[in-house]
């Protein structure tokens, strides 16, 4: 149990020790160098879908505390519904399916992407923190 939960964990001290850092074209501070394709090939595997399911929770998890951190005048970028960590899987794996140019980067930003792209927040949700 604390192995699958050591990703998750990893996603949200990630995102919050450097906010904003995912924009940038060099994340400044510590990444996982687990490249999304591995994810991709973990998420797909029913034996390892548990350790993608807390790998990707933990990046959701961090992405909504970094922009609830970051106050109400800063615009949300991503509105994740509640959802399961399997919904939350299967998003990832079809954004992945779908953008295979992006399968030998760095996890932790194209799972960002794949989170902002797929859950935007409409517009004049700044510090909202629901869709």
């Amino acid at each position: 149990m604390i192995r699958s939960l050591l990703p998750a964990g990893a996603a949200v001290l990630l995102l919050a020790a450097a906010p904003g850092a995912i924009a940038q074209d060099k994340p400044v501070g510590r990444l996982t160098h687990l490249q999304a394709g591995k994810l991709l090939s973990l998420c797909q595997s029913a034996r390892t879908a548990a350790v993608c399911d807390a790998y990707v929770s933990g990046i959701s998890d961090g992405i909504t505390l970094v922009e609830t951190a970051a106050g109400p005048d800063v615009a949300r970028k991503v509105c994740t519904p509640a959802a399961s960590g399997n919904q939350l899987r299967s998003t990832v794996v079809a954004w992945l399916s779908k953008h295979k140019e992006r399968l030998s980067e760095d996890v932790g930003p194209v799972v960002f992407d794949a989170m902002a792209e797929t859950f935007p927040c409409k517009g004049g949700d700044a510090g909202a923190s629901k869709p």
